[in-house]
């Protein structure tokens, strides 16, 4: 195995570029910050997740679902999506904190976009045929490709983290 051994001025300089790159992504890293409450913690309410109504969509023919901001919807989306054979999720940093407005770009085996789409939230549920896919998804100048393999009766599930 070999070691690179930093001097002290370059491996304070890496720990302070690090440290401030962790803040942009991380805010619980920020002074200031505040933990969830208890409260936050809780499931939605039946009356929460009742009030909820997010539209059904269409791109290309497919159908799909998006949103996921707040317990509520995130709930909503559990139980309306189960029926889509695709379910995407979508966040950062190494704590996985949801990230909304991800483009994403489906292609076929030949290459030809199948479904384009922006996420109003974390959570996508897209109704894909059955078959293998390459996937690219977008977010804040970050580009990640991943294949999606959709079954037949099920329901397959990725999850996309960005830097």
């Amino acid at each position: 195995m070999r070691r690179i051994m930093l001097s002290s001025a370059a491996a304070v300089l890496g720990l302070s570029l690090s440290l401030a790159h962790a803040a942009d992504d991380e805010p619980w890293l920020e002074e200031g910050w505040e933990p969830i409450t208890e409260e936050e913690r809780q499931p939605a309410t039946e009356q929460e997740v009742g009030e909820v109504s997010l539209a059904e969509r269409e791109a290309n023919g497919i159908r799909y679902l998006t949103g996921g901001i707040g317990v509520a919807e995130r709930e909503w989306l559990a139980r309306h999506g189960t029926d889509y054979s695709q379910r995407l999720e979508f966040s950062k940093g190494e704590r996985g904190a949801f990230v909304s407005q991800v483009a994403l770009t489906v292609r076929d085996r030949d290459g030809t976009v199948v479904f384009e789409a922006e996420s109003d939230g974390p959570i996508l549920y897209i109704d894909l045929p059955e078959g293998r896919y390459r996937a690219e998804a977008r977010y804040a100048g970050d580009t990640r490709e991943f294949a999606l393999n959709v079954r037949a009766g099920g329901q397959s599930r990725a999850h996309v983290n960005f830097p």
